[in-house]
């Protein structure tokens, strides 16, 4: 099969997938080899953390950034898997984000976007850990797709590059009720807290030969 033909059955499955529903289109699976996740965080949260006395924080290699209009997160994609007979997708991310008030430090690490087992949802979740300790890995946020994936494929070999625009993050209530009890908290965080916007950019090579 060539490059063209087996990322462009990949852009054509996703192109269809806005939920990542069953498809009918079989197509290939391949393997994301780098790239990185980055998150617009919300107003919302920014004006939260402030008013709580939240400092965030990044753990490396991921990365904090200013920006004009407030502050982007971006972490690394070492891996991840890419079925788009499913669809079915799995993105692994180093580096994480720590959350910092007076003695309290919660870390949030290890990140997987994934919608395995999960009814076609996409979710986001990570290693949690309050004062180094390791909480569990549990579901911290939803990803909402406004628009479809896209799949470019390179001349002259089996890879391409996965593009997701777009995409709402918000909390869960898992994610919700830990921070608030790690923090002493009320009610301030809910299921459906806006975090911010995500773009997902990620290399992609048919490295097992499928």
């Amino acid at each position: 099969m060539s490059a063209m033909k087996k990322t462009g059955g990949i852009a054509l499955v996703l192109a269809g997938a806005l939920a990542f529903a069953q498809a009918a289109v079989a197509a290939p699976s391949v393997q994301l080899v780098s790239g990185h996740t980055t998150v617009a965080l919300s107003d919302d949260l920014l004006k939260a953390l402030v008013a709580l006395g939240v400092a965030p924080g990044n753990v490396l290699p991921g990365g904090l950034y200013p920006t004009s209009s407030g502050a982007s997160v971006v972490f690394p994609i070492p891996t991840g898997e890419l079925d788009a007979s499913g669809p079915k997708l799995e993105i692994l991310h180093s580096g994480g984000l720590t959350l910092t008030a007076g003695d309290t430090r919660v870390a949030l690490t290890s990140f997987i976007i994934d919608n395995i087992g999960s009814s076609g949802r996409l979710k986001l979740s990570g290693v949690v850990k309050a004062n180094d300790t390791i909480v569990g890995r549990l579901p911290l946020f939803s990803i909402t797709l406004t628009q479809a994936p896209s799949v470019t494929p390179e001349s002259g070999s089996i890879a391409g590059r996965l593009t997701v625009r777009h995409a709402s993050v918000t909390l869960t209530r898992t994610a919700a009720e830990t921070l608030n009890a790690a923090f002493g908290l009320q009610g301030v965080f809910t299921a459906g807290f806006p975090i911010g916007t995500a773009r997902i950019e990620a290399r992609i090579r048919d490295l097992d030969g499928g």
